[in-house]
């Protein structure tokens, strides 16, 4: 395995990490009605196990000095980027950060291992907030968003 630099496990974690904030949050997942309830916490808690996993991988290797040392810059980064979110509705955060990722995945600055729990949080979320997408014009202001949360990435140094 290659020796990644921290700027590297930064940018490898920080979307999982958005998205393990956000999915870990109270009541950005309902159910669509009582019979879904039990497969639907089943899949919220696989989900959130996925993208949990997808956020320490990169660090797995590190003492745990520089683990945690790293751990609190990608939470800093979170909360830079996150300052205003809880003014936002979850499913608009979702697919801006669905857009964010995508962006990432298709310039091939970051790849999504087959089977990774990244892949698989992935393939988990996309089902859960599709509807989302149905209106174009949520898609657009979603993926100008994703603009400019890349921006603010770029800012700190990431993705450059």
């Amino acid at each position: 395995m290659p020796i990644l630099t921290d700027r590297q496990r930064i940018e490898l974690a920080v979307s999982a990490y958005f998205l393990y904030s956000l999915a870990s949050a109270p009541g950005v997942f309902v159910p669509a009605g009582p019979a879904l309830e039990t497969q639907a916490d089943a899949d919220v808690a696989d989900l959130r196990e996925n993208l949990r996993v997808a956020c320490l991988e990169p660090f797995a290797d590190l003492t745990p000095t520089k683990k945690q040392a790293l751990l609190r810059r990608l939470d800093r980064i979170k909360r830079q980027a996150a300052c205003d979110w809880h003014e936002r509705p979850a499913l608009g955060l979702m697919l801006m950060l669905w857009c964010f990722l995508k962006d990432l995945v298709d310039r091939e600055v970051l790849i999504l291992w087959e089977g990774s729990a990244m892949d698989k949080a992935m393939r988990k979320l996309l089902p859960m907030f599709e509807h989302g997408f149905e209106e174009q014009r949520e898609e657009m202001a979603a993926c100008e968003r994703a603009s400019a949360l890349l921006g603010e990435l770029q800012s700190e140094g990431l993705y450059l």
